[in-house]
């Protein structure tokens, strides 16, 4: 990836196998627009084929907002041709979940509608003290619609996902915290050398082992048990004859680090 790339709606810097990718568009309180969620798409692709890259960090621009929404300035009295253009926002999303990088949604501020289903496709997340995190959308007439009413209620219940679609509930990075819906929850000046410091540890890992990993993880909300304990196994049996699982436990043998390659 070309790290001198620059993005109309983001900032990039890559430092120490990790992607920071942050949304700077900080006057409008990182509201999204559909050409945002084409950027990230498009990033998110280019960062699936760099090797320099092991993690992405996704944060958001200034001291108060993640993603404070989607620009409803985008939005058309046509349902048809508002629906057209949610393609790039679910291409975003379901790369953010699908796709074999981690991704670490540094949290800090505002995490609402869009932001908020966002941060449910990524792998991690962690919150500054300051995150709140709601789905507004009824107040407009409409339901989440990039996995809201889906991924929210795989992570925290369905009864509190009812609570926060249809009552309307924010919940705070302390409140996000206590119900395993972040990980960890800091002050906003410790929030992204928290992301940081876990992005490379993640880092140190072997990619193959990561990228398979994460697909087991996603497939088991769907799975039955047998046919997700059969998948492990398969994917145990075909990283056995990696070069990675050679080096990390020749490694482990020698007492050094691993220096792993992703092959």
């Amino acid at each position: 990836m070309n790290t001198e790339k620059k993005y109309e709606n983001f900032l990039l810097e890559v430092k120490d196998n990790v992607a920071i990718f942050t949304i700077n568009r900080e006057k409008v309180l990182n509201a999204v627009s559909q050409a945002c969620f084409r950027e990230l798409y498009e990033f998110l692709c280019e960062a699936e084929e760099d090797p320099d890259i092991k993690v992405i960090i996704l944060t958001g621009a200034g001291r108060k907002a993640f993603i404070s929404g989607a620009d409803i300035s985008e939005f058309s009295s046509s349902g048809t041709t508002s629906a057209l253009k949610t393609r790039w926002a679910d291409l975003a999303a379901n790369k953010l979940e699908t796709g074999a990088k981690p991704v670490i949604a540094a949290v800090n501020g505002y995490a609402f509608g869009g932001g908020f289903e966002i941060t449910l496709a990524c792998d991690i997340r962690i919150a500054s003290e300051n995150a709140r995190f709601g789905l507004p959308e009824p107040k407009l007439g409409l339901i989440p619609g990039l996995g809201g009413t889906q991924r929210l209620a795989k992570i925290i219940g369905v009864g509190r996902t009812k609570e926060v679609v249809i009552a309307g509930r924010e919940i705070t990075g302390p409140e996000a915290a206590e119900m395993g819906l972040v990980m960890k929850c800091v002050p906003l000046d410790d929030l992204m050398d928290e992301a940081m410091a876990l992005a490379k540890k993640i880092a140190t890992r072997a990619p193959l082992a990561i990228s398979v990993a994460k697909k087991l993880i996603l497939h088991s909300m769907s799975a039955n048990l047998d046919a997700g304990l059969y998948l492990e196994a398969l994917g145990f049996s075909l990283l056995m004859v990696t070069e990675d699982t050679k080096e990390g436990t020749a490694a482990f043998r020698e007492k050094r680090k691993p220096q792993f390659k992703g092959e």
